[in-house]
């Protein structure tokens, strides 16, 4: 089995420093701060989806994305595992199971955050993201990914924390459990179609451990 892993909200729980950043961000540019409740029950992919939400115009945003992405590198020290996070990834690594990352981060920042973390040394096959900071979609990440691979779909599932997440599993046609308590909250993750809500990462590793 491949588990095919999202990396923000689902192995670091970074929500409380996105908060943060965004609204340094946005006073930055004469926008108004937002809580981390609503952050949970706005955001969404694509994330200037969100950002228009707030009222940031489509001339602002690529400026607030450039300065928000320099802030949120700088400060990624602060930022801690997820819950179960490094738990789940080594009872994975034992039963034998192969371990992807894809995300819609930038790939060379999103690489060296992976490295910031012992607990992840040699756990991970690949870990991919995309080429630029606008974190539109990463479904295409998915598909070239099985399609290099060979690997079938049947055989993998989507960790992850969001609607988009299972989004992308849809596109490839594996399976996916949405974690609670990550950059969605728990009545968006319920939206969506062809994927099982879960409490916490040790839920998705009994499932998994299970049906295999």
């Amino acid at each position: 089995m491949t588990i095919l892993w999202d990396w923000n909200g689902t192995l670091v729980a970074d929500v409380p420093h996105v908060v943060k950043m965004n609204n340094l961000t946005l006073e930055q540019f004469g926008y108004r701060h937002t809580s981390e409740e609503e952050y949970r029950a706005k955001f969404r992919h694509p994330v200037h989806e969100y950002y228009y939400d707030l009222g940031v115009t489509e001339e602002d945003f690529p400026k607030i994305a450039k300065v928000w992405n320099k802030a949120y590198v700088d400060g990624f020290d602060s930022v801690p595992l997820a819950p179960g996070a490094a738990e789940a990834v080594r009872a994975f690594k034992e039963a034998g199971f192969k371990q992807v990352i894809i995300s819609a981060s930038q790939v060379d920042q999103l690489r060296k955050q992976v490295e910031h973390f012992a607990e992840f040394d040699g756990i991970f096959d690949e870990v991919l993201g995309l080429s630029n900071q606008l974190a539109v979609s990463k479904v295409h990440l998915a598909v070239d990914y099985l399609a290099r691979t060979g690997e079938k779909a049947e055989e993998c599932v989507f960790l992850g924390d969001t609607t988009h997440d299972a989004e992308t599993a849809a596109a490839i046609g594996c399976r996916c459990f949405l974690i609670e308590g990550g950059h969605q909250e728990r009545k968006v993750l319920d939206t969506a179609e062809n994927a099982t809500v879960l409490g916490s990462l040790q839920e998705a590793v009994e499932l998994l451990h299970k049906k295999g």
